[in-house]
C-alpha cells in the first residue's frame, strides 16, 4: 500500500488543521456530526440478508448466509456468527487485491467485539438441537468505496443485516432428521441488541467524530467506541495518537449520547422482513 501521507499535501493539512481548530470541517459539518447515512436492504436476492449502506462517500455492501453444524463443545445449545470484510479494490487505489490484509481485518474484528460483547445476536436461538445442529451465520462485508470511516459504516450494515434476515427454520422429526418447516427465522428472533460502533480521528489536539477520507488520512489516530442504549461494549484505539483519561471518559459520554440519537434516527427495526 501507498503511504497515505503523502497523498494530501502540506498546504491541504495546514487549511483542514486550521478550520479544525476553529470547529469547522471542510465538507460544513460540525466536529461532533455524521455525515448521512444511506440504507438499503435486501439487495443481494441469494443472500439471507444483506444492506446497502452509505456514510457520505463510503460504501458497503453486506451479506449474510448460513450453514447447520456441530456446536462448539463449551456452547452446546449456542449457534455461531462469524465475520469478514473485503477491502475491494475499485473501492480506492489505496486497496489491492489478495489475501486480508491489516486494515480488512482491523474493520471485521472492532465491529464483531462491539456486537459480541453487546449480546447482540440471540446465539441460543440459532440451536437447532442442543449437542448436535446449530446454525452458522457467515456475516460478510464488502467496501464498495472508500469515503473514510469504514468502521461506522460498516457497523450499521451489519445491524441491518442481521435485522432484514430471513433464515430457513429447520427442526428433526420423529426420525431423528433434519428437516425444513417453510417458515423463517427473522431479525426478531436473531438480534437482541443494537451496538453502535462510533469513531473519532484525533489530528494533533483536536478530536473529532466521523473523519472523511481526507481527514482520516492525515489523522495521528482515531478510537472506535461500541455503545448500547446505556453501555459501553467495547473500544479500540489505532495508529499512533494517544488519548488522556479524561478524553476517554468525555468519549464514552459522548458515544452514548449520539447512540442514542443514532437509534432513533435510524430506526433500523423498520427493515426487519416477515417472510410468511
Amino acid at each position: 500500500m501507498m503511504n497515505v501521507k503523502r497523498v494530501i499535501s502540506a498546504i491541504e493539512r495546514d487549511y483542514i488543521l486550521n478550520n479544525l481548530k476553529k470547529d469547522k470541517r471542510i465538507d460544513g459539518r460540525d466536529l461532533w456530526e455524521y455525515r448521512d447515512f444511506h440504507i438499503n436492504v435486501d439487495v443481494v436476492k441469494s443472500a439471507e440478508g444483506s444492506a446497502d449502506v452509505t456514510l457520505g462517500d463510503t460504501r458497503i455492501i453486506s451479506g449474510l448466509k448460513y450453514e447447520v453444524g456441530e456446536p462448539f463443545p463449551d456452547t452446546p445449545d449456542e449457534g455461531v456468527c462469524t465475520m469478514m470484510a473485503e477491502l475491494l479494490p475499485l473501492a480506492s487505489p489505496l486497496f489491492e487485491g489478495g489475501p486480508p490484509n491489516e486494515q480488512s481485518i482491523e474493520l471485521a474484528r472492532v465491529i464483531d467485539r462491539g456486537i459480541r460483547h453487546a449480546d447482540c445476536i440471540q446465539t441460543k436461538k440459532l440451536c437447532i438441537r442442543e449437542n448436535k445442529a446449530v446454525y452458522i451465520l457467515f456475516l460478510d462485508m464488502f467496501v464498495m468505496n472508500y469515503g473514510g470511516n469504514m468502521i461506522d459504516c460498516g457497523g450499521v450494515s451489519c445491524l441491518a443485516t442481521l435485522i432484514s434476515a430471513h433464515v430457513p427454520e429447520g427442526v428433526f422429526n420423529d426420525e431423528n432428521e433434519l428437516i425444513w418447516t417453510g417458515k423463517y427465522l427473522n431479525g426478531k428472533h436473531i438480534v437482541n441488541e443494537l451496538p453502535f460502533v462510533i469513531t473519532f480521528g484525533k489530528i494533533d489536539d483536536i478530536i473529532f467524530m466521523d473523519p472523511n477520507l481526507t481527514e482520516e488520512l492525515l489523522s495521528d489516530g482515531s478510537i472506535s467506541i461500541s455503545v448500547t442504549e446505556n453501555k459501553i461494549t467495547s473500544i479500540q484505539k489505532s495508529g499512533s495518537a494517544t488519548f488522556s483519561i479524561d478524553e476517554i471518559k468525555m468519549l464514552c459520554e459522548k458515544s452514548i449520547e449520539i447512540g442514542k440519537k443514532l437509534r432513533k434516527e435510524l430506526d433500523l427495526w423498520q427493515y426487519l422482513i416477515q417472510k410468511a
